[in-house]
């Protein structure tokens, strides 16, 4: 007998806002069963119309031929938008919505209205925000925007527009009410699992701060202090200046303060009390956690997290969480919402006139802050995009530039990732005039995500669009290390990796163009904290007038490659094995040199992400892994053509292979995301799905499988799954390097027909 499904109205103890609970015939449980169970606001205090949208949904639940994505034009003629919002919000593409959200209220100028776009990037603390502030003139101690840290800082693209003149306007949007408790789910689970132990400050710090440092719930909640007096600080210096930006206003009271440590302290006390409730029925029956050998106690663990997260207990935990957020908003001064039928924030929009922009600064500050002052208001974990425009200029700069900067999240941001490019900053790559690559004069390109940035700059074909900015010069100090010795010595750490890591792994012949290109587009900057930078302006106003002057490559046609289709098999053989080793390693399943064995925990996660369809912004992201082998197996390949048509220059050999290269990289994300995201998803599900002893192994081996059917390493026993994988990476390349033929042929007939 099919299962029958019914909404009920709810209210939190406390809260006058009702909610609906109810379960989803098209989202899956921890079993991989239809069926979760949701609990949604439904935007009234009203129990009247409360319990008219619950009659409603309960008969939208009633009627199978509305449960699909397809239906929800029809389930809109016949029920509340609120409703429908419920009910479809669980199911709805997410890719792209915030960008496509700012793009609706705020759009982005082009080249046609005289703008050049710049990606930023860099590792962090390199100084990618400290520039920005320097490129649009906010003064660091009066303004202090963009946001700057000792801490990792920047967490989702901030895009600034320096326009001549007229009004500012900014555009925040934030994370879906869906994304929002599913990152409060990841962080109770992650708190369940600690609170068997027993170990409050644990609990507190798997809650508040989840191991990736971006979805951070103590910002939002305030941190958890049990003894102040024993909180001590031996390096600490009265005289010291705070780094966090902060603001008076922003601050919490006393009184705040000890209502965020009440709030919290009952959020930790109800997930110690149902982690160790569940363990003490567990031991009844298995004996004692501590005394269990490694794998059978974390199938122990894995046991009670999913107890937990059945629970009633948790459902609860998970919406009082979640109403408690909803508070945050109403500290949001001036601009307007826009907001879900059921009142959750979408996007926030502000205007303000050119001589209002003090309290324009203080009102967008307020959704990148992350000063601990502020801990318990600020919003902007639940930020995933901010896009300002306005008068901007740098105050060393006599004119106006007209610039779009757009700031992205530090490369290795998140701990014990790998330093391939995410999908979303390659989108940046393709998109951007320049790319600047922000590194510190103090490490010279000695952390390895700076090297794998130009590795990913170089495979995608934009070695022209790059320029490199040398931050912290005052801070390079030696005897013999002045004027020209000193940028020698700076560039020689860039040298360095170009001539070494990037001629291995891509080819000595793009290693030499790039180190010629750099040699001319490299800039070395020091004190730009400092509001008047006087002994970097020089550099600076020469940055600037490099910035302004980008306009789109031409690429004019004169040449074709020529290649072996046989190479190709190869290059995508070393691509498949190079993937296929690296997450042998990161599963535990082979040794390896670079990646090590990930937690179960960790595992378990990525297998729940993807069995949901969540981006790639996590710890471990199998997709960027794929596209990042790709790029740099099809980039050596694409270095080493067997022939060429013509007689071209190295200059033009140079241009004709990078482009190549960028009409490929603009197709992997997809094929990687088809592949490792929408085929196996099924196989996600059952691996996130698995639980008991044995289950931790059992997983690893259905992600290895997962791989293994899906990115097979072709050899002389090729079966049909590799034919099937050979030839859909070979039809992007081979379709690449047709178009450019095509091209040269076109612009040959042109010219013919010309003379």
């Amino acid at each position: 007998m099919a299962q029958s499904y019914k909404a009920t109205a709810k209210q939190n103890p406390g809260r006058k806002a009702w909610l609906v609970e109810f379960r989803h015939p098209l989202r899956t449980d921890a079993n991989n069963k239809p069926g979760k169970k949701i609990r949604k606001g439904l935007g009234t205090e009203d129990a009247q119309e409360a319990y008219r949208l619950v009659e409603q949904l309960t008969g939208l639940l009633a009627d199978q031929s509305l449960w699909s994505i397809g239906a929800q034009a029809d389930a809109a003629k016949r029920y509340d938008s609120k409703v429908v919002e419920i009910f479809y919000g669980e199911i709805a593409p997410r890719a792209g919505v915030p960008l496509s959200l700012r793009d609706k209220l705020l759009p982005l100028p082009g080249h046609a209205e005289g703008y050049a776009r710049i990606a930023l990037m860099g590792v962090p603390g390199a100084g990618k925000t400290t520039l920005v502030r320097q490129l649009i003139g906010t003064h660091p101690e009066t303004e202090r925007f963009p946001s700057t840290s000792v801490n990792r800082t920047t967490t989702f693209p901030t895009e600034v527009v320096m326009r001549d003149d007229g009004h500012y306007e900014a555009v925040v949007t934030f994370m879906s009410e869906h994304e929002t408790r599913f990152e409060i789910e990841e962080s109770l689970s992650a708190a369940i699992v600690e609170a068997v132990d027993g170990d409050t400050k644990k609990v507190a710090r798997a809650l508040l701060e989840k191991s990736d440092m971006r979805f951070r719930l103590k910002y939002l909640l305030g941190d958890f202090v049990q003894d102040v007096d024993s909180e001590v600080d031996p390096y600490d210096d009265e005289e010291s200046v705070d780094a966090d930006d902060s603001d008076a206003g922003s601050s919490l009271t006393a009184e705040e303060k000890a209502q965020s440590q009440k709030t919290l302290s009952g959020y930790i006390s109800r997930v110690v009390d149902l982690a160790q409730r569940l363990k003490t029925e567990l031991e009844a029956g298995q004996g004692q956690i501590e005394a269990m050998p490694p794998e059978d106690r974390s199938a122990a663990l894995d046991l009670i997290e999913e107890q937990a997260v059945a629970s009633d207990e948790f459902l609860e935990l998970v919406s009082d969480i979640l109403d408690e957020l909803r508070t945050k908003f109403v500290h949001v001064c001036g601009g307007q919402f826009e907001k879900t039928t059921t009142g959750w924030p979408n996007a926030w929009h502000i205007k303000a006139k050119a001589g209002e922009r003090d309290s324009f600064l203080k009102a967008v500050r307020f959704f990148s802050g992350i000063s601990y002052q502020s801990w318990g208001k600020l919003l902007t974990p639940l930020v995933n995009g901010l896009r300002v425009v306005g008068p901007f200029k740098p105050i060393w700069a006599e004119q106006a530039a007209r610039l779009v900067l757009v700031d992205t999240e530090g490369l290795g941001h998140k701990a014990n990732t790998t330093a391939d490019l995410p999908e979303q900053v390659l989108t940046l790559l393709h998109d951007a005039d320049v790319v600047l690559l922000v590194d510190s004069a103090k490490n010279g390109m000695t952390n390895f995500a700076a090297g794998k940035a130009l590795e990913g700059v170089v495979n995608t074909g934009h070695t022209r669009k790059l320029a490199v900015v040398f931050t912290h010069m005052d801070a390079v100090k030696g005897d013999n290390l002045k004027g020209q010795a000193k940028l020698d010595h700076v560039f020689g750490g860039l040298r360095n990796v170009v001539e070494n890591q990037l001629a291995k792994n891509v080819s000595s012949d793009a290693a030499r163009y790039l180190l010629d290109h750099l040699s001319k587009n490299t800039f070395y900057v020091g004190r730009i904290d400092e509001a008047d930078p006087k002994p970097a302006k020089p550099e600076l106003l020469k940055l600037l007038a490099h910035l302004s002057s980008a306009q789109p490559l031409v690429f004019q046609p004169v040449a074709f490659p020529e290649y072996s289709h046989d190479n190709l098999v190869l290059a995508i053989q070393e691509a498949a094995r190079d993937f296929r080793q690296q997450w042998q390693g990161t599963l535990g399943l082979a040794a390896h040199a670079e990646f090590k064995p990930k937690a179960w925990q960790t595992i378990k996660a990525l297998s729940r992400r993807y069995a949901e369809g969540w981006d790639d912004g996590f710890v471990l992201q199998p997709t960027s892994n794929l596209v990042a082998a790709l790029s740099s197996a099809v980039s050596r390949y694409l270095e080493t053509p067997i022939g060429w048509s013509g007689s071209p220059t190295s200059e033009q050999k140079r241009e004709t292979i990078d482009r190549i290269k960028t009409a490929v990289t603009k197709q992997l994300p997809k094929l990687s995301s088809r592949r490792l995201r929408e085929q196996p998803q099924p196989v996600w599900h059952e691996a996130y799905s698995l639980r008991g002893a044995g289950s931790t192994f059992e997983r690893r081996m259905r992600i290895e499988g997962i791989y293994e059917r899906w990115v097979p390493v072709p050899d002389a026993r090729g079966d049909r799954l590799v034919y099937e994988f050979l030839n859909e990476v070979k039809d992007v390349v081979i379709g690449a390097v047709a178009a450019v033929e095509q091209e040269v042929r076109a612009a040959d007939a042109t010219v013919g027909a010309e003379q």
